[in-house]
């Protein structure tokens, strides 16, 4: 599992059938809902559109057997960090931040990078992999290779 943010939520196996029944639940619920939880005296507390969007997202993703990770975009990260955040080694990282495709701080010896720019640079990246993929195959149908 990558280190990338230290407050990882993990999906356990037995809270499948669980997360299975609130995506299946949220997913059904109409546009304008009004979400509220049960306060501890069972008055509602009304849930934002912003954390029931957060919610949904979680749940998805836990639902797939894949780890969630909460932070804020202002965080700052190792090299190790945002090379495990990116699928890179931390060489690899240090040489994008080199070539300066990736900001980062100094503190004294050490790098730091916000979160927000390495993901940034990931959305860049995955951007421009899509479009070279997206041309690799265009030349395969014009050569005939998909016939």
């Amino acid at each position: 599992m990558p280190r990338a943010v230290k407050d990882v939520i993990q999906p356990v196996a037995e809270e499948q059938v669980a997360l299975d029944a609130l995506g299946a639940a949220l997913s059904r619920v109409p546009a304008g809902t009004i979400f509220c939880l049960a306060a501890p005296d069972e008055r509602p507390l009304e849930i934002p559109e912003t954390l029931y969007r957060a919610l949904k997202d979680a749940v998805k993703i836990l639902s797939q057997g894949a780890a969630v990770a909460i932070s804020p975009l202002q965080r700052r990260l190792t090299t190790t960090e945002a090379g495990d955040l990116l699928g890179v080694s931390r060489q690899y990282l240090t040489k994008l931040i080199d070539r300066k495709e990736i900001p980062c701080e100094r503190t004294g010896r050490h790098r730091r990078l916000q979160l927000s720019d390495v993901l940034e640079y990931k959305r860049r990246r995955d951007e421009a992999r899509l479009a070279a993929l997206n041309e690799l195959t265009a030349e395969a149908a014009q050569m005939g290779g998909y016939e």
